[in-house]
């Protein structure tokens, strides 16, 4: 029996989806059933090029923490180039204190395991109750350690995992069964890894939202009903960037 998210194109599901449909599910269904991309603001991309930046420390371990600094700030530039987001300096000046941070903490654990032809590895697991496979990147696999290690850039440090990081962590724990998921923190000050617990329980969790998103599409085979059938909260922050604002205000109208 064909499922309803195969009904609807969606052949799989990730850990950034089910979180986006939790904390804004009219921006899921705008962005996956009408085909909608919007974008995002400075603070994604200063997570990306903090990211780009750590992992060229991590793999070229003789590489001086200056020169993947550069490469982060480079890599925002070139993200934020076209952004009208007021945000963008001070997003910019996090990112060469967090690379360095993030280095000096992290390159303690040694080189991670590249993928073949590429630097991240990619993963793809069914989960029982779900009919669709979840598919994301690891950031760092230690494999020799047995360690995943996903990178979160931050301008106040979390005291723990986050419930949606918890459960982006339970997806790639079921994807390695084996191995342990840690979640680094960096801000521009400090860093904090804090080892998952219970990723079987999380992952409850995982199963219980992609459950959730089934029966929603299962109401109506038609996108824009679906869509429509829910409200934007357009002073959250996911709705920040203007062209995002703008493309919700054309599906809903105000």
């Amino acid at each position: 029996m064909t499922s309803s998210f195969e009904r609807h194109g969606i052949d799989h599901l990730s850990a950034s989806s089910i979180n986006l449909f939790v904390a804004e599910p009219a921006m899921w269904a705008m962005q996956k059933l009408m085909g909608r991309k919007s974008g995002v603001g400075a603070a994604a991309h200063r997570g990306t090029s903090i990211e780009a930046g750590v992992e060229m420390g991590l793999f070229e371990p003789d590489a001086p923490v200056e020169a993947c600094q550069e490469l982060a700030l480079s890599r925002f530039n070139q993200l934020t180039v076209l952004s009208g987001d007021p945000n963008r300096d001070k997003e910019a000046a996090a990112i060469a204190p967090s690379v360095a941070i993030a280095l000096k903490e992290l390159r303690q654990y040694g080189v991670p395991t590249a993928a073949e032809g590429n630097r991240q590895h990619r993963i793809e697991t069914m989960v029982d109750g779900v009919p669709v496979p979840f598919v994301g990147w690891l950031d760092f696999w230690f494999q020799d350690h047995a360690i995943i290690v996903d990178l979160k850039t931050q301008l106040r440090l979390s005291s723990k995992i986050s419930a949606p990081h918890a459960r982006q962590g339970s997806i790639y724990h079921a994807a390695h069964g084996n191995a342990e998921v840690r979640l680094a923190y960096v801000t521009p000050q400090k860093l904090g890894v804090y080892r998952l617990e219970n990723p079987r329980q999380h992952l409850d969790g995982v199963v219980a939202i992609a459950q959730t998103i089934e029966r929603f599409l299962s109401l109506s085979d038609d996108p824009e009903t679906l869509t429509r059938s829910l409200s934007p909260n357009f002073d959250s922050f996911y709705w920040n960037d203007p062209t995002t604002r703008a493309l919700g205000r054309e599906v809903w109208g105000f």
